[in-house]
C-alpha cells in the first residue's frame, strides 16, 4: 500500500459532473449521479486512477487522503466499488483547532472563522452519518484517540 498525497481528482470529477455552476446557482449533482450509467461510471473509475498514476507508483492499492473527499462518497462507491474507504476521525476540538490554526494555501477558507469550522464539522459528521446509513458497512469509521490508546500513547503525545 502507498500514500499518495491529497489527491484533487475526485474533486476534480464532482465539479466536472455538477455543471460546473457558479456558487449562486444551483447544483444538479446529485441527479447526475443518480443517471449516470454502468459505463460512465467504469470511465471515471479509470481517469481518476489514470489521472493518480503518477502518485500511486507500482504497489496495487494506494491511500488519497483528501479531506474534502468525503463529501463525495457516494460518487467513489459508484465509480471506484472496490475501494476502502475509511472516515479517519478525531475529537471535534482538535480537529477545529488544527484546523484553524493552520494557514492554508487556498480552498479551506472556513478555518479562518471559529463559527464556520464548527459548523462544517458538524455538516461532515451528519453527511458521514447519512453515508453510514445508506451505504452500510461501505465505512469504516476509525477513531484516532481510540488508536493511540491501545497503542499506550496517552492522547496528546502525538
Amino acid at each position: 500500500m502507498e500514500g499518495a498525497q491529497e489527491l484533487p481528482y475526485l474533486g476534480q470529477i464532482s465539479h466536472q459532473l455538477s455543471g460546473n455552476k457558479k456558487r449562486s446557482e444551483q447544483s444538479n449533482y446529485q441527479q447526475v449521479l443518480w443517471e449516470l450509467s454502468d459505463e460512465k461510471c467504469r470511465e471515471l473509475g479509470q481517469k481518476y486512477l489514470d489521472a493518480a498514476q503518477i502518485q500511486r507508483g507500482d504497489k496495487p492499492l494506494f491511500i488519497d487522503k483528501m479531506p474534502n473527499n468525503y463529501a463525495d462518497v457516494g460518487l467513489i462507491n459508484l465509480i471506484l466499488p472496490n475501494a476502502k474507504i475509511i472516515d479517519a476521525r478525531r475529537h471535534p476540538m482538535a480537529t477545529c483547532f488544527s484546523g484553524y490554526k493552520q494557514l492554508f494555501a487556498a480552498g479551506q477558507e472556513f478555518t479562518y472563522s471559529l463559527e464556520d469550522i464548527g459548523r462544517y464539522y458538524r455538516n461532515y459528521v451528519e453527511l458521514m452519518d447519512h453515508w453510514d446509513a445508506v451505504l452500510p458497512g461501505k465505512v469504516l469509521l476509525v477513531e484516532y484517540e481510540n488508536i493511540v490508546s491501545d497503542f499506550g500513547i496517552p492522547y496528546g503525545a502525538c
